[in-house]
């Protein structure tokens, strides 16, 4: 997939359950109830002939580092001052956009009572440093070496840079170890707390479904933040590289592995997620027989194809405060690729500009194609995988959520999202409400002109043990006419959807889900449904 944003993506699915055509914000309800489930379950496809796809909205977007003779940032370019060609062809610039690490953070949105939201956990955009301690392979003294130079860093890093910290590993597979933030005593803290010893009782064979479902995490996790985000990925050797031959020119003989860091890539192209290898073992000589010089070539493979870079430094801390200084600023440009739809080829990119002496880094061209549909452990890991508790959140869709007693007239207390947990004043009923912008959305369009999506909405609410004690599940089906298109942007998506809670300390995590493109959101909040007696002792205490 090389482009950045589209509004189509190809999957099949019946669309007939209804039509949205509400010219005002108003609550959508499918045909028929929402069906209770014990457990999550996969997301199945209804039979049906598979409409033709037409893309008509089609973006590739090329994050590009410029600096001078210096190795200083220019700023205040202009579009003007760039071309972009593809395939040796001029290509019009389509979107421009300056980023800078400077420029003042979007204003906090104030939400109405009793709503929560996943979009401001997150920073509004880039760049970000995203640090993936990969455990699978790493020795446990490489890992203690390493993870005491990346803390001093955070004990030294500049005000204002973003971090966020994930741990893979044999036994917690993808974890977050520290949502993003700026306070690097927080980040180091994390860094110290992290285990790197292994358990000789699991041993370390995971998957590659796991593995590269991990991977789908973080970027479902950062899909929120516009702009460049850069994933330091900490391991001995390197990861698999990008072919574009489709052949066995690495070496690799796990092609369905290949296939699925190739869908993988892709999809770190279209979030802006530039790669920057970084080995724990530091620089060191290769040996007679040894595979050293081959994985410094994939790594610097996988680096230069995602516009990231490669060290060759033992300085973990100098390393990694460079590569932070090198991207706090550059510029965005986007494309319409010249073809109608995706060719499955791959295409160069070059990027010039009109003034000398200046230097440019950016990914060198992307595959356009659409990725194979997922395995099951796959579709498992990336769909249900987000609603388990305490599971790593999804900004692939930002939504609202507003929770609220669904069997007595009184309301819960007001509580701001960041607050204490609701209160639940009569019974056990609760009425939920869904609220997302329909451009999110993939849609896909039939011979007759129609439009359609399939988004499916979850609750899951688990007790103080972790149990999972209430879950409800509902797919809303849309259909638009072309004369009705226009209209499903112009006013958010609401779906409702309630759901009996058992009394006591609870933990409600709610998600959204295209089931078209396999894009996610989720959030967590705390609910608190108190016994009978003791809400009427404290209503009575008033």
């Amino acid at each position: 997939m090389g482009y950045g944003r589209a509004v189509v993506v190809g999957a099949a699915f019946a669309a007939t359950a209804f039509v949205l055509c509400a010219p005002r914000l108003a609550a959508v309800h499918a045909e028929g109830s929402a069906e209770d489930r014990a457990a999550f379950q996969s997301v199945q496809q209804q039979p049906s002939a598979a409409p033709t796809l037409k893309v008509y909205s089609r973006e590739t977007i090329v994050d590009v580092l410029v600096t001078d003779d210096k190795g200083q940032p220019v700023r205040g370019l202009t579009r003007s001052d760039f071309t972009v060609e593809e395939d040796g062809h001029p290509q019009p610039i389509h979107g421009f956009d300056e980023y800078d690490k400077e420029a003042p953070p979007a204003p906090a949105r104030t939400l109405p009572a009793n709503t929560y939201t996943n979009d401001n956990a997150l920073p509004a955009s880039g760049p970000v440093q995203i640090f993936l301690f990969d455990r699978l392979a790493t020795p446990p003294a490489v890992m203690q070496r390493a993870k005491q130079y990346i803390a001093d860093y955070f004990r030294t890093m500049p005000a204002g840079t973003q971090v966020a910290l994930f741990e893979f590993s044999p036994t917690k597979h993808m974890a977050l170890l520290q949502g993003f933030t700026s306070d690097g005593r927080l980040a180091a803290a994390a860094v110290d707390k992290l285990d790197v010893e292994w358990d000789p009782s699991v041993g370390i064979v995971v998957g590659a479904p796991i593995f590269v479902a991990g991977l789908h995490q973080i970027a479902a996790y950062v899909a929120g933040i516009h702009g460049r985000k850069n994933l330091i990925w900490i391991r001995p050797g390197s990861p698999v590289p990008i072919l574009h031959d489709g052949g066995l020119s690495w070496g690799i003989r796990n092609m369905k592995y290949v296939h699925q860091m190739m869908d993988l890539y892709d999809i770190f192209t279209r979030e802006q997620i530039a790669i920057y290898p970084l080995d724990p073992r530091g620089v060191h000589g290769f040996g007679r027989g040894s595979n050293e010089q081959l994985n410094a070539l994939m790594k610097q493979n996988v680096a230069d194809e995602t516009g990231g870079a490669t060290s060759n430094s033992n300085d973990y801390q100098g390393t990694i405060a460079n590569l932070v200084e090198d991207t706090l600023h550059g510029y965005t440009l986007s494309f319409i690729p010249p073809r109608a739809v995706e060719d499955g080829h791959y295409h160069p990119i070059t990027i010039k500009l009109d003034r000398p002496g200046l230097h440019l880094s950016y990914r060198p061209g992307y595959n356009d194609e659409q990725p194979n549909p997922p395995d099951p452990a796959l579709i498992h890991d990336m769909i249900q995988g987000p609603m388990r508790l305490g599971a790593i959140p999804a900004t692939q869709l930002l939504f609202d959520l507003h929770v609220q007693t669904g069997s007595s007239s009184a309301q819960p207390a007001n509580t701001p999202a960041s607050g204490p947990a609701l209160s639940h004043t009569k019974g056990a009923p609760y009425d939920t409400v869904f609220t997302l912008d329909p451009k999110q959305l993939a849609l896909i369009e039939s011979p007759d002109g129609t439009r359609a999506t399939s988004i499916e909405i979850d609750l899951g609410a688990y007790d103080f043990y972790g149990k999972l004690v209430a879950a409800r599940s509902q797919t809303f089906k849309i259909t638009v006419t072309p004369a009705q298109y226009n209209s499903l942007f112009r006013t958010p998506l609401k779906f409702s959807l309630p759901i009996d809670l058992p009394r006591g300390q609870l933990t409600l995590r709610a998600g959204v889900f295209d089931t078209v493109a396999s894009k996610a959101g989720t959030l967590e909040i705390p609910v608190a449904v108190a016994k009978p007696a003791a809400q009427h002792a404290a209503v009575g205490g008033r």
